[in-house]
């Protein structure tokens, strides 16, 4: 998977510009970022990028870079 395909996932569940998900973003800066952007951005990922986010790993997720490491994580491979 790209690693822009992925941004692009998480930018339309928090509807921001993509280029808005440096590594170093803090989810939790973002206005819209509440529980149910994080249950949006749980099901999109499972079902568009194969990642797979249990309630432990979203306390754990800080950044956008943590997503893409959770990615990682998991087997997907992240190309630009």
């Amino acid at each position: 998977m790209k690693r822009q395909d992925l941004r692009r996932i998480v930018a339309d569940v928090l509807e921001i510009d993509p280029d808005l998900l440096a590594p170093e973003a803090v989810l939790g800066e973002f206005e819209n970022y509440d529980s149910v952007t994080v249950l949006s951005l749980m099901v999109e990922l499972d079902e568009k990028a194969g990642v797979r986010l249990a309630p432990m790993d979203i306390a754990k997720l800080q950044s956008y870079g943590d997503i893409e490491e959770l990615a990682r994580k998991q087997g997907v491979e992240l190309s630009d």
